[in-house]
């Protein structure tokens, strides 16, 4: 039995949480590092469909240095989705949300972390005419032998191929 679908109501789907850069190495898997936002009772993107794009964002980085501005680490990315989905032609929905690594580099000294989480999902659009949209949350930390540092940067991804 198939649940009940409920277009207005958009929930997540995919991972929620994932790591990109682990200890300066990319563990990044796009096959299933990525989470979307569907109708309620949608278990797979692929029972929507007029799927377009990716779309990306312009390229975002974080650059750590030291107190000589010497370059310690550095990760460049932009965030990607698909976005348009739609059940019977009602609504625009996003999948395979998150991100598209540009860069990454770490100085020997220096550990580079970079993980990824998708926040709550929300209708942007209206009960008839829903816009499902997630924040795509990047925390990108940096570490020697004393200091930890995190920087975090958030966009909102939306079914209309939108970003904000």
């Amino acid at each position: 039995a198939h649940a009940q679908i409920d277009p207005a109501t958009v929930v997540e789907i995919g991972k929620e949480i994932y790591q990109a850069i682990e200890d300066n190495q990319p563990t990044l898997n796009t096959t299933v590092d990525w989470a979307g936002a569907v109708p309620k009772g949608v278990t797979e993107w692929t029972q929507l469909e007029n799927w377009q794009g990716p779309a990306q964002s312009d390229t975002y980085y974080v650059e750590f240095k030291n107190g000589l501005g010497k370059k310690l680490t550095k990760f460049a990315w932009r965030f990607v989705w698909k976005f348009g989905g739609d059940m019977d032609g009602v609504g625009k929905y996003v999948t395979q949300a998150g991100v598209d690594i540009d860069t990454s580099y770490a100085y020997l000294s220096e550990h580079l972390d970079v993980e990824v989480k998708s926040l709550k999902p929300v209708n942007y659009g209206t009960s008839t005419a829903p816009v499902g949209g997630v924040d795509v949350q990047v925390s990108v930390s940096s570490h020697g032998l004393f200091e930890k540092t995190t920087k975090v940067c958030t966009m909102t991804v939306k079914g209309d191929g939108t970003s904000a």
